[in-house]
């Protein structure tokens, strides 16, 4: 049985490891081979060390766990931006259980949350241009792009990058 929580400092090497994968799967061609192959582990453990060891007060990090493996993890920032709402920081599921619901219970149980704890009903997040079965997917729960840009990876590369958004989570909780 599948199970959404909050995350403890014991999932953090977990997080960390899935996170490095993940972008090791999505973002190889967009950033460089010697970052993904050689830096992305522990430049993203670093990130992991620093979000569980002084984490924002807006912070929330919930993973989807089944028989105490790792199967996703969201991070989300409540009311981070004025106009936008909450920060969808990350949203990664392991490949293996890709198709399974898992990035989807992720994201409406952040939603669930955000419509409990947040000021602004609203949520974003950013994906690379590239990322298009990640964009099929927020699209399917209702988000919209609304900004184009670039991001700059950890190791340099500049990536265009689409900024979706939600003016309510209602969408994602109804999907």
């Amino acid at each position: 049985m599948i199970t959404i929580k909050p995350a403890r400092l014991e999932d953090r090497n977990a997080i960390s490891q899935l996170h490095a994968r993940s972008w090791q799967t999505v973002y190889a061609g967009l950033l460089t081979k010697k970052y993904l192959s050689e830096d992305v582990f522990n430049e993203r453990d670093a990130v992991w060390q620093q979000r569980f060891s002084q984490p924002a007060a807006n912070q929330r990090i919930f993973v989807a766990t089944e028989d105490d493996k790792l199967l996703g993890f969201i991070c989300i920032y409540l009311d981070q931006h004025q106009e936008y709402g909450t920060l969808i920081e990350n949203l990664h599921v392991d490949t293996s259980t890709t198709g399974k619901g898992i990035g989807k219970a992720l994201l409406q149980h952040a939603a669930s949350v955000i419509q409990d704890e947040a000021s602004y009903i609203g949520a974003y997040l950013e994906v690379l241009c590239q990322n298009l079965r990640a964009q099929k997917f927020y699209d399917y729960l209702g988000g919209s792009p609304i900004i184009k840009q670039q991001w700059q990876a950890p190791e340099g590369s500049l990536v265009d990058e689409l900024v979706y958004a939600w003016a309510s989570v209602t969408p994602i909780l109804k999907s």
